[in-house]
């Protein structure tokens, strides 16, 4: 779950940043045509260009440049309560998203019942491109809904005629293909207020595209005008189907008034590129990309949350040398430390001495071998290191080396400490292997 949220977000900003550009240098353009492929290409680019970035699945704020091959980089597993709060507040965005994406769908569910009920309570008629469907219903506004054209019985004729030249110019751009696909990201990116706006957008500009057929086709333009006036009022619906009486009504007269676009105009479409390059670049920077990373790692459980979806980092567990025998402490052992161990010289010593030791293995490297590897480990009262061991193997050459490094650092630790008092204390330190795109084994 949390790589498609993280997926989700970003494909959310690409979307916001190229909103934007639209809004500002192209929606006021008479171009309704042009401006319908423009909102799809923001929909296709916006959830392409995740493969672009370099969020990883996993917190690798560190990378040894030094290494020719291959990339190693390695975090300090988070076993302090901070760590937890933070990994709890994850999980609950996580399931404010979920939640929110399954009440959004149940919501458009709701909405297309309704319609199809508004559908089968009227009379059809079967034509040759469409299905009109007749209702008693005065407050239902003429809409069109997949190849259904939905009108009230009481339209006068040339009214009526005006109203199916309009709905049959949807059916036959298939805009409600438009609609779906604007549905499903609205869906995906509910809290994105740029996923809504687009929705909009799009349904203006397949208003914009229906007049104007419906003008090429003969009819008067004022008298057009003055039906749509009329049907300003009467029930819309948000999604799903093109009513006649969607967005605003000077905007769309405006519109059949304004000259054609020039075509030389069209080339302000090009700004949304720049738009996406600045959006990845915000995207890319490091303490971006780690915090995404911790995103990306967090999946959901209906019992707990799991950092890693391989490793679950508990708290550490504490025992006083003196009573490691006892049964009857061994609750109390379990506790939180005051003072968790610590690498001599804090983390950047720690993460310097890491790269500095870790070597990518050549028999990984040759085999395309790569992932992340926590190795577990236990620091006694003195700074010596026991117990070192790999719970979840990755690859043997490069569990090997995680432990070799592990094994190296023997005396580098200083020992947690509770109540004043040092203790031998369990700890867990990650190391992703990671081999460059351009060397990895095929």
């Amino acid at each position: 779950m949390g790589h498609f949220a993280v997926y989700a977000f970003i494909s959310g900003l690409v979307l916001l940043a190229s909103y934007i550009v639209y809004k500002w240098l192209l929606s006021a353009e008479n171009q309704p045509g042009f401006n319908r492929i423009i909102l799809l290409t923001i929909y296709v680019l916006s959830f392409a260009v995740f493969p672009l970035t370099e969020v990883i699945s996993s917190a690798d704020p560190y990378v040894a440049p030094d290494i020719a091959l291959g990339e190693i980089s390695a975090a300090i597993t988070g076993n302090t309560a901070n760590g937890s709060a933070a990994s709890s507040f994850v999980v609950c965005l996580l399931w404010i998203y979920l939640t929110g994406m399954i009440a959004t769908a149940l919501w458009t569910v709701a909405v297309a019942i309704r319609i199809h009920r508004i559908i089968a309570s009227g009379e059809r008629h079967e034509l040759e491109d469409c299905i009109l469907v007749t209702v008693s219903r005065p407050g239902i506004a003429p809409f069109s809904y997949g190849r259904y054209v939905v009108m009230s019985i009481g339209e006068d004729p040339e009214g009526a005629r005006m109203i199916l030249c309009h709905e049959r110019a949807h059916i036959a751009c298939l805009h409600f293909a438009d609609l779906l696909l604007a549905q499903v990201v609205c869906i995906l990116l509910w809290y994105n207020p740029a996923a809504w706006l687009m929705l909009s957008e799009l349904k203006s500009v397949h208003e914009y595209q229906a007049d104007s057929h419906v003008l090429a086709g003969g009819v008067n333009c004022r008298q057009y005008q003055l039906l749509l006036i009329k049907k300003t009022v009467g029930v819309r619906f948000p999604s799903l189907a093109n009513s006649l009486n969607h967005s605003k009504l000077k905007k769309r007269i405006t519109m059949m008034q304004n000259q054609k676009t020039s075509s030389v105009r069209r080339t302000h479409a090009l700004a949304i590129v720049p738009a996406i390059a600045f959006t990845l670049a915000m995207v890319n920077i490091p303490s971006v990309t780690n915090a995404f990373g911790h995103v990306a790692d967090t999946s959901l459980d209906f019992m707990t949350a799991e950092i890693d979806s391989k490793v679950t980092n508990s708290q550490p567990s504490t025992q006083m040398p003196e009573q490691a025998s006892s049964p009857a402490v061994d609750k109390k052992a379990e506790c939180t430390p005051d003072k968790l161990p610590q690498f001599i010289g804090g983390e950047m010593e720690l993460m310097r001495y890491l790269m500095d030791n870790v070597k990518y293995p050549a028999e990984a490297e040759k085999a395309g071998a790569q992932g992340r590897v926590v190795v577990h480990f236990t620091v006694q009262a003195d700074g010596s290191i026991s117990d070192v061991s790999v719970p979840d193997p990755i690859h043997p050459a490069l569990d090997a080396e995680a432990i070799r490094v592990v094994k190296s650092m023997n005396g580098r630790w200083n020992a947690g400490e509770s109540d004043g008092k040092k203790i031998s204390c369990s700890y867990a330190l990650p190391f992703s292997f990671k081999l460059k795109k351009d060397k990895k084994t095929k």
